[in-house]
């Protein structure tokens, strides 16, 4: 199989770093080395050039722990800033162009996670406990429940929805009470906040902070202070110090000069390609094509159209090579 330049993050030095066989491999590991431009380097190895969407989940969740792992140890060294799982280009060169490119904006990416580290926060509860504490907090509650009980077998199906209402609402109420007390606590201690997603019901906080390294003592007690204050009710668990992988990702992708020509033939642009002109051309389609503004099924022409005006913006500001940072979504609610 013929190998690849796997990128694993970006790092301040102005030196050649050697890191040993850590990195990403078929029988063997693979040499994890930099690449590097200006003062700024990649932490690269050469490894089977190979399309992560069409391995085995086990190679996958194989190459992502190696990934991370190789992250984890720099970041010891380095200040570091996370590339996305699986980016790989043909040629070193090809990594160089990419650092040159992207030059100005993953320094400042560095400036701003210098001296910093990710902590993931993750608070649970037992539903049921929280329900009986609940119960006897909130007389209609309480009483609902009590009603249907004595009913049995003949309460109502307007009692048991009103009853499941109530519930709901209750759930929400205490799961919002308790996710502003543990943001209130911790984010004295942090830079900034990132939300994730709840994954179960019995989840109530999920978020990674980005905090100060010097700091992350302070982060721990007041972790641990969390704990007591709610001892028996919610159980948190803390993972960390970790890249800034939710708050500074890089991605670099090389557009193909076929698919900038297809974007302009959808957009109805020749020639050179301006700002003006291509916000134009979207602004003429997205009026025709957009499903709120058509009485028929248009939305696959307009994501064809979205698509177009995405690629093309990307080329007008970093030509063929292009250099992005991706932040973790931040339309998570709290109170979820």
């Amino acid at each position: 199989m013929q190998n690849g330049i796997y990128s694993y993050c970006i790092i301040k030095t102005s030196e050649h770093q050697e890191f040993g066989a850590i990195g990403i491999g078929d029988a063997v590991a693979s040499n994890v080395q930099t690449i590097g431009f200006k003062d700024i380097a990649a932490v690269i190895s050469h490894s089977p050039q190979v399309v992560y969407d069409s391995l085995s989940k086990e190679k996958v969740i194989k190459d992502l722990f190696t990934h991370e792992r190789v992250i984890e140890k720099i970041m010891g060294h380095f200040t570091t800033v996370p590339v996305k799982f699986g980016t790989m280009v043909e040629t070193e060169d090809r990594v160089i162009e990419f650092l040159e490119n992207g030059y100005t904006l993953l320094r400042n990416e560095l400036d701003k996670v210098e001296g910093k580290i990710e902590q993931d926060v993750v608070a649970t509860w037992e539903q049921p406990a929280v329900l009986a504490i609940l119960a006897r907090q909130n007389e209609q509650l309480r009483e609902m429940q009590q009603k249907i009980a004595s009913a049995g077998e003949q309460a109502s199906i307007e009692d048991k929805v009103l009853l499941g209402q109530l519930i709901d609402q209750a759930l929400k109420t205490e799961k919002n009470k308790y996710q502003q007390l543990i943001l209130q606590d911790l984010k004295q201690e942090s830079v900034d906040i990132c939300p994730h997603d709840m994954i179960s019901d019995d989840m109530i906080f999920n978020a990674a902070f980005l905090l100060e390294k010097k700091n992350q003592e302070a982060f721990d007690n007041a972790i641990h202070s969390l704990d007591q204050k709610l001892e028996n009710t919610v159980y948190f668990r803390e993972v960390g110090p970790l890249p800034p992988y939710s708050f500074s990702t890089i991605l670099f992708k090389r557009i193909d000069p076929e698919e900038v020509e297809e974007a302009k033939n959808t957009l109805g642009l020749t020639g050179e390609i301006t700002e003006e002109a291509l916000r134009d051309a979207y602004y003429q389609l997205a009026k025709k094509y957009h499903p709120d503004k058509t009485s028929g099924d248009t939305s696959q022409e307009f994501q064809v159209i979205q698509n177009a005006h995405r690629t093309l913006r990307n080329f007008i500001e970093g030509g063929l090579i292009h250099t992005k940072v991706y932040r973790w979504k931040e339309d998570v609610q709290w109170d979820s």
